[in-house]
């Protein structure tokens, strides 16, 4: 018999190989790579190192599970990744909702994104916290950082006008020099899941209820897990058209709870956070799992059995 699951955590080290996932901006034709001050834990000593956003780790979770959803369990919005989510479906009178209540309640029946994922309300103003929770991914220091000279070439086009030079066009060299960032490293993940939340309408002062049924309940759960499992084997985000990530290694912990607990979060930062989870769960709670994982397909396959369980419905 499955059991429910309440919260889970996934905390670990992923090693990424010439990638370029999240950048401050560009100023000029140089893109700057992002940039996060840290106290790092083991030294105690403020130190400048790489990051790539949670919002950027969010976005990659929110896509893969578009992808495996069957579409016909999204809102009008989410069907077309449409950012707006169950707003969208407020603003083009295609839900007409009586209150804050009751746009919950006809979001949560809808999608399956919006319910996960969490979204934003204009009109009644109101907000669904996200199920799924990303920390910012912080290189654990030394990240090998380089900038690579590139050269777009025009071939063919000649220069025209008498005040031209060769190789431009009005004004406009067909040759554009630009720098791009890769880096290298072992990045600290971490990320939180709470399925009891999925389908709980939290707007209602009174009392809150589940409005999503337990079939779609369940099929989210799953679609979330099946999510984290192809996001550490295929990390999306900027610059993967030429940098697409060498994703090497994942190692760490999947902490898990079945009854009312919240589970642990220790920064993979630390190089002793296994041993301080399992110390803490031990202490907390028996309810509490940890289960250690070695490699991407170990955290696959591991993160993968939990989509044998359902998750926890509470008892009001």
């Amino acid at each position: 018999m499955s059991e429910e699951i309440y919260e889970i955590a996934i905390l670990g080290r992923a090693t990424w190989q010439l990638h370029s996932l999240n950048n401050e901006g560009t100023v000029g034709n140089v893109t700057e790579p992002r940039s996060v001050r840290i106290i790092d834990p083991n030294t105690k000593k403020a130190v400048t190192t790489d990051g790539v956003s949670g919002e950027m780790l969010k976005h990659i979770h929110t896509e893969i599970m578009w992808v495996l959803d069957d579409k016909n369990n999204l809102c009008d919005a989410c069907k077309v990744l449409n950012p707006e989510k169950f707003n969208f479906a407020i603003k083009t009178k295609k839900a007409t909702p009586k209150n804050v209540e009751d746009a919950l309640e006809q979001a949560l029946k809808t999608c399956d994104v919006c319910d996960v994922q969490g979204f934003l309300l204009e009109r009644p103003t109101a907000s669904r916290k996200s199920t799924v929770e990303f920390g910012w991914a912080l290189g654990i220091p030394e990240v090998y950082r380089d900038i690579h000279t590139h050269a777009r070439h025009a071939l063919g086009e000649k220069g025209r006008g008498s005040g031209e030079q060769e190789g431009e066009t009005e004004g406009v060299s067909t040759q554009m020099v630009y720098h791009r960032p890769t880096r290298s490293g072992v990045y600290a993940v971490i990320s939180v899941f709470q399925p009891w939340r999925i389908g709980l309408n939290e707007a209602r002062q009174d009392k809150y209820t589940y409005d999503a049924d337990d079939a779609a309940r369940e099929r989210r759960y799953r679609l979330a897990l099946k999510a984290y499992q192809l996001l550490f084997a295929r990390p999306e985000g900027a610059m993967t058209t030429t940098r697409l990530p060498h994703v090497e290694d994942f190692s760490g912990v999947i902490v898990y709870s079945a009854e009312p607990m919240p589970v642990p979060v220790i920064s993979p930062l630390k190089n002793d956070y296994i041993d301080e989870i399992r110390t803490i769960s031990e202490s907390i709670d028996a309810s509490i799992k940890v289960v250690e994982f070695n490699g991407i397909a170990d955290f696959a396959t591991k993160i993968g059995q939990l989509t044998n369980n359902k998750p926890y419905k509470m008892k009001f």
